[in-house]
């Protein structure tokens, strides 16, 4: 398998991801998260085949400057797995004046894969997402900033439009094979709440499946030779093609998300 390059690798379904690619001999296996500790002890038993590269995806700046270092690291054909994610309890805002979930979610992974498509030097991208994106509902005036910020709805909308956006990337790079996938029901901290319902939460989880069975899943999904026709972007549920929501059908939806992501990458 060519060069791979892994998001939130550091924890959940990302290291597991990363120790069933290791097993499948991955030739070099990209590991980006912010806790660089935690991504050295999963590469330690790689035998020098994982490469560390801490990476900042909560700000548009770190994602530049993580697309940049990435782009000088892997070789031609590399597959690149957007997999961090964030979902927030509260409304928070970065530095650029942006909620931090429509950031580490949508447009941070935009910002870091463009000098890396730009250069010609990955040939497939799987977006690990969520069938909460059904629940996704865009509001162009007050999605970005967080005024419509919701405990749950946050999470699906911006789950929701970095998957439209995926798909106007296939449309624009037929030569790259794009991906997006509900990765399963899996039991992992995303979405970890204080308090009591938090213990409800974590209750709710212990029947849910383990990250080692969706990373198993995943690698089985990367072994594939080819999961879209040129030009497109299929939607899978777990390894299945299914067609995709019809949430994300909606052509006002759809133009107002490449609207506003073009609006706020344009100086990015």
């Amino acid at each position: 398998m060519a060069d791979l390059i892994l998001t939130g690798a550091s924890r959940g379904i990302g290291a597991a991801l990363a120790r069933a690619l290791t097993e499948r001999g991955t030739e070099q296996l990209f590991l980006v998260a912010r806790d660089a500790v935690r991504l050295e002890a999963l590469a330690r038993p790689s035998g020098g085949r994982a490469v560390v590269v801490p990476g900042d995806l909560s700000t548009l700046q770190g994602a530049r400057e993580l697309g940049a270092r990435l782009a000088g690291l892997v070789a031609p054909g590399a597959t690149l797995v957007h997999n961090a994610g964030l979902w927030p309890a509260k409304r928070a805002l970065t530095e650029d004046g942006l909620e931090t979930a429509f950031v580490v979610n949508h447009l941070a992974p935009l910002v870091m894969q463009r000098p890396l498509l730009d250069t010609g030097l990955v040939r497939r991208i799987l977006v690990v997402s969520a069938g909460l994106l059904v629940k996704g509902r865009f509001d162009a005036a007050r999605t970005p900033t967080g005024r419509d910020f919701s405990g749950v709805r946050t999470y699906c909308t911006t789950k929701l439009c970095l998957a439209l956006a995926m798909r106007d990337v296939a449309a624009e790079r037929p030569e790259v094979d794009v991906a997006v996938l509900h990765p399963g029901v899996v039991r992992t901290d995303l979405g970890a709440r204080p308090g009591p319902v938090g213990w409800l939460l974590k209750w709710v989880k212990r029947s849910w499946e383990s990250p080692e069975v969706c990373g198993e899943r995943l690698a089985r999904v990367l072994d594939r030779e080819r999961w879209s026709a040129p030009g497109e972007a299929r939607w899978y549920f777990e390894e299945t093609a299914q067609p995709w929501p019809p949430n994300t059908e909606d052509a006002a939806t759809r133009q107002a998300v490449r609207d506003t992501t073009a609006r706020l990458l344009a100086h990015a």
